[in-house]
């Protein structure tokens, strides 16, 4: 301990000083509270003769810096997911064809997009809220623990990405709005990233606020308001999203099908090939050609082949759903088909139109 601040503290309390007076004297020429505190305490110890008890647990340590780490962390992975999930609505709703980005290739830029967004939600946000609480009730049972210089470092270290996340957004925002992006999308994005960040930063300033400042009732009431609030938007979301995209079954019905129409715009292809080849000549069945998918992807019956006149022929599929429902777009009209059993005319001659699927693994 200084000599110098027991040296005050002692004098100061000979003059009848007290606690608060020489904790914001000190405190404004520099000395750190915590170490204000710790030479009280060294002095009443020496004044008493008895060693003041330490209180078990309320070390801020490797325990707490996970914890906040783990916080921020998921917070950070649920926001973006959110913010993410409203612009691909956003861009669905309010359709743009001169910035159409992902979307330019096909329907799954978008399911799996959208997909990927709402997983990160859904896994994300609970396990934020549970983190939250534990945090928070340890908070309320050791309150020092509100002043740990771990908890303010790491807090203002994510008001920073918070930060960063929110400049860097608008920034793409407005740089599509200045290349001439509808201004009513625009306004709805600019909008959910003012929403997500000012929420952050409400709640993480406002709990940087000393215990005494504010007060506990206020405080649990600012936690269950802003718990509320943040469920209702996520529900509120992946329910949009679930209805733009589907559930699993129809996205596997969806995939199912796109997979039919590139297996049989592949068929056509070597059909193609093998005509140039052999000038006249079509294969008389479809198990003669090579590095292709001849069946059905679920149900495994074989692809219907048929020979016509001259270089035309006839590939039919089965399939799950309307074409209409796959989001595809209008230059795909050739592959357009109804649910169920549709059959595509070829000519062997002429190169086949790419339905431009795009099928990740």
């Amino acid at each position: 301990m200084d000599p110098k601040i027991q040296e005050f503290i002692e004098r100061a309390k000979a003059a009848g000083a007290s606690e608060q007076s020489i904790v914001a004297i000190l405190s404004g020429r520099g000395w750190p509270e915590k170490e204000v505190h710790e030479a009280l305490a060294v002095y009443y110890e020496r004044a008493t003769g008895i060693t003041i008890p330490s209180r078990g647990g309320t070390g801020t340590g490797a325990k707490d810096a996970f914890f906040y780490l783990l916080v921020f962390s998921t917070l950070a992975t649920w926001t973006i997911g959110l913010g993410s999930l409203s612009f691909s609505l956003i861009d669905t709703w309010l359709a743009d064809t001169l910035f159409s980005g992902r979307y330019a290739y096909g329907p799954d830029y978008e399911t799996y997009g959208i997909a990927s967004e709402m997983a990160s939600v859904l896994v994300a946000f609970p396990v934020y809220l549970f983190l939250s609480r534990i945090v928070i009730r340890d908070g309320r049972e050791h309150p020092e623990k509100l002043n740990s210089p771990v908890r303010k470092w790491l807090t203002y270290m994510a008001l920073v990405i918070a930060a960063g996340v929110f400049i860097g957004d608008l920034i793409a925002v407005l740089t599509y709005f200045l290349r001439g992006e509808a201004t009513s999308r625009f306004l709805t994005k600019a909008l959910v990233v003012l929403l997500l960040s000012g929420g952050v930063f409400f709640y993480y300033f406002a709990g940087l606020r000393k215990p005494e400042q504010a007060p506990e009732l206020a405080a649990r009431r600012k936690d269950a308001w802003m718990a509320g609030l943040s469920a209702i938007a996520v529900a509120v979301m992946v329910l949009l999203g679930f209805v733009r995209i589907g559930g699993p079954s129809t996205q596997r019905m969806l995939r199912a099908d796109q997979r039919r129409v590139q297996d049989l715009y592949q068929l056509s292809l070597q059909m193609s090939s093998r005509w140039k080849a052999e000038p006249g000549k079509l294969p008389q069945h479809l198990d003669e050609l090579r590095d292709v998918a001849l069946a059905d992807p679920l149900t495994r019956a074989e692809y219907e082949y048929r020979v016509q006149d001259g270089a035309k022929y006839e590939l039919c599929a089965t399939f799950s759903t309307a074409s209409e429902q796959q989001n595809v777009r209008k230059s795909r009209g050739f592959w357009s088909h109804p649910a169920g059993r549709s059959c595509f005319q070829f000519d062997a001659a002429q190169s086949p139109e790419n339905p431009q699927i795009y099928l990740p693994d």
